[in-house]
């Protein structure tokens, strides 16, 4: 499809105005989840150790989130850095990223507030799968021919990230399945993460 450097220069644009919404989502749901870590009220310095035991699980439940939420901004101003325009279909992609960032939001308060039940274990790895597959999707078609990429990324770069950007959905949904065993597995499958990245960058690599 040819595009009039009118169109172009809108769609310019449009991807400026995508990147401030995104980052601003991205900047407000981590100040939300960092207020909403349990701290101790009015409490000595002797009740602290009991605060911490009580508290132990949702501390690492917030832990965990923010660590998600910053994993997946990173990955966005990664991806977001190598397009040189937007267009209507991969905006909604966005749109849609940002709304499971919102709901992801939700779901880890929702996991606090019913301490770490599995079933809210489980939606805040749903949501957080969303989160990534979503993002997998918008690359997917911004890469799609290369018609929104800058010209300076290359097919080797632009497969690799085809696989790389799978490694946080697919952690999510090994979470979503460890939720319904014990909490302690759900927080231990997330360090799963750097070894879905390794094999996915090696799956890449050979790939080329």
């Amino acid at each position: 499809m040819t595009v009039s450097p009118a169109q172009m220069e809108r769609y310019k644009r449009e991807l400026g105005r995508l990147e401030t919404l995104i980052d601003s989502v991205f900047a407000l749901v981590i100040v939300l989840i960092a207020f909403d870590i349990p701290r101790p009220d009015d409490l000595g310095m002797a009740d602290f150790g009991q605060f911490l035991k009580q508290q132990t699980a949702a501390i690492a439940a917030s832990a965990i989130g923010l660590a998600v939420v910053l994993v997946y901004w990173f990955q966005s101003n990664m991806l977001l850095g190598n397009l040189a325009r937007t267009d209507g279909k991969h905006a909604i992609f966005s749109v849609f990223q940002v709304f499971a960032v919102l709901v992801y939001l939700y779901t880890v308060g929702l996991g606090i507030d019913l301490d770490n039940a599995p079933p809210a274990l489980a939606l805040q790895s749903l949501a957080a799968a969303l989160v990534g597959f979503m993002a997998a999707a918008a690359w997917w078609y911004a890469s799609k021919d290369e018609h929104l990429l800058s010209p300076d990324i290359s097919k080797e770069e632009i497969g690799a990230l085809r696989l790389r950007v799978l490694a946080e959905p697919l952690t999510a949904v090994l979470t979503f399945i460890l939720a319904f065993v014990s909490p302690l597995l759900w927080e231990l499958g997330w360090f799963a993460y750097p070894v879905f990245a390794w094999l996915l960058r090696r799956a890449g690599v050979h790939d080329k």
